[in-house]
């Protein structure tokens, strides 16, 4: 991240200024990647159950992956459909982002996995129009 380039009102406006530290209780791991690790957290004032996505950039490739979080930002923002998780917000904390998403318990993969058998064709056909709605 380039020095001041928070002072760009655009920029700054992708982000809530509160200290995500305070403001999310409980926090523990659920999954991790190349980009970071995801956590179960609950919000303190609200005691909405959250995933949160933290991703740092400091280190090797600071300017690219605070470019990757803008871009991530500012697609997620534009998401609101009934068939994708939620955006609820970004905070920054000491050259890590907290992406703040909707919780969601379990997946398509998931449901696989519990049933032990095969989706039906209707399953798989329902799956696909919903996810083919939110693309939309």
């Amino acid at each position: 991240m380039r020095k001041g380039v928070l002072k760009d009102p655009e920029i700054a406006d992708l982000f809530y200024k509160d200290d995500p530290e305070e403001l999310f209780i409980g926090l523990h791991e659920i999954g991790h990647g190349s980009f970071g690790a995801v956590y179960f957290a609950t919000n303190a004032h609200t005691s909405e159950v959250v995933a949160i996505k933290k991703m740092s950039y400091s280190g090797k490739q600071t300017h690219e992956k605070w470019q990757d979080i803008l871009k991530e930002v500012k697609f997620l923002r534009q998401l609101k459909h009934p068939n994708t998780i939620e955006y609820k917000g970004c905070y920054l904390k000491e050259h890590t982002a907290w992406l703040v998403m909707e919780y969601c318990l379990g997946s398509a993969s998931d449901l696989l996995e519990v049933h032990k058998k095969p989706l039906q064709e209707v399953e798989i056909a329902a799956i696909t129009h919903g996810a083919l709605h939110g693309l939309a």
